[in-house]
């Protein structure tokens, strides 16, 4: 294996690493006997990895960062929704009637 394998693995495990402390650390995986629940991880895993790829080419700037991290809270308290659209993520408000709305996650 050569330096540039090296780094490029050790790149990749960091963001795998990050991405499942930013999931952890929002309380999103549960788990029934041996069943794991993370009903929003996918989502949030593509929206940090490209938020990723853009900072390693110098596309994001730290405001935008900021902007994608409060994004993906809304995301998790059921205020937005996100889908792609055309490679990037395309942001949904939900409406706020409680009829239509979804519950908001619960805290323990």
């Amino acid at each position: 294996m050569n330096t540039k394998d090296y780094i490029q693995q050790d790149l990749e495990t960091k963001r795998k690493e990050y991405i499942f402390d930013f999931i952890r650390q929002k309380e999103l995986i549960n788990s029934v006997d041996n069943v794991i629940f993370s009903q929003k991880a996918f989502i949030i895993n593509s929206v940090l990895n490209w938020c990723i790829d853009l900072a390693a080419k110098d596309k994001m700037t730290r405001n935008g960062w900021g902007k994608y991290n409060k994004l993906l809270g809304q995301y998790i308290a059921g205020i937005i929704d996100i889908k792609w659209k055309d490679g990037a993520p395309e942001i949904i408000e939900i409406p706020q009637d409680d009829k239509i709305r979804p519950h908001r996650r619960r805290r323990k």
